[in-house]
């Protein structure tokens, strides 16, 4: 999935324009609109940051997951322990490596993860 495609699936799935709170970074921010919680960033690393060989720039989008499916996911082709992110609760995604299906279960896993919490 490009990146265009990808901000075109969050604004129409979710309703959510990216963020950037970062300023002089390309770091684009997917947050829940009541709580501000993260579900997805956007963002270019060296592909030895994930443990690959070279130096190439890729585009890498960084989701929260559930632990009990982190180990499974990772054996899938283009999905990563996160950078920069916490490794247990977080997945970093090759966007031109992972399928669109997957890539789309993850951020929608993680778009639900971060919502509010009802109260009892």
């Amino acid at each position: 999935m490009t990146i265009e495609n990808l901000i075109k699936y969050v604004e129409s799935e979710y309703g959510i324009k990216y963020d950037t709170p970062f300023k002089e970074s390309d770091i684009l921010i997917f947050r829940q609109k009541g709580n501000k919680k993260w579900f997805g960033a956007l963002l270019k690393v060296s592909a030895d940051k994930l443990g690959k060989d070279g130096k190439e720039i890729l585009d890498i989008l960084d989701v929260k997951t559930d632990p009990l499916i982190r180990e499974p996911m990772l054996k899938k082709k283009g999905v990563y322990v996160a950078y920069h992110m916490n490794k247990v609760h977080w997945l970093s995604i090759v966007l031109n490596e992972v399928s669109d299906d997957d890539l789309k279960f993850l951020l929608d896993l993680s778009f639900n993860l971060t919502k509010a919490k009802r109260k009892k």
